[in-house]
């Protein structure tokens, strides 16, 4: 049996990490935006879901003002930790 299981916090803080990087100047190479992405999700709860159902549930109860608020926090606190200390090769 295979079951197909999404954390949607993945696809809400991608929107927000987005957002958020449009209003600051900082490097934004592959690896620092997925250093940003994995730092910022590891400071989330996740919400797994295994429906398109459960999936538009989740994102309304993710759009509440004190959630959005904390993936706001995490995906800023992300941002100013990784172009304090960005991936130069």
């Amino acid at each position: 049996m295979e079951v197909e299981v999404t954390n949607i916090m993945e696809g809400i803080v991608r929107e927000r990490l987005e957002a958020l990087l449009a209003e600051v100047d900082c490097c934004k190479c592959e690896k620092c935006m997925g250093d940003m992405m994995a730092m910022s999700l590891n400071m989330l709860k996740p919400k797994y879901v295994n429906s398109l159902k459960g999936e538009l549930f989740s994102r309304l109860d993710s759009g509440t003002w004190q959630n959005t608020v904390d993936i706001d926090i995490a995906v800023t606190k992300a941002i100013k930790t990784v172009s304090e200390h960005p991936h130069r090769s």
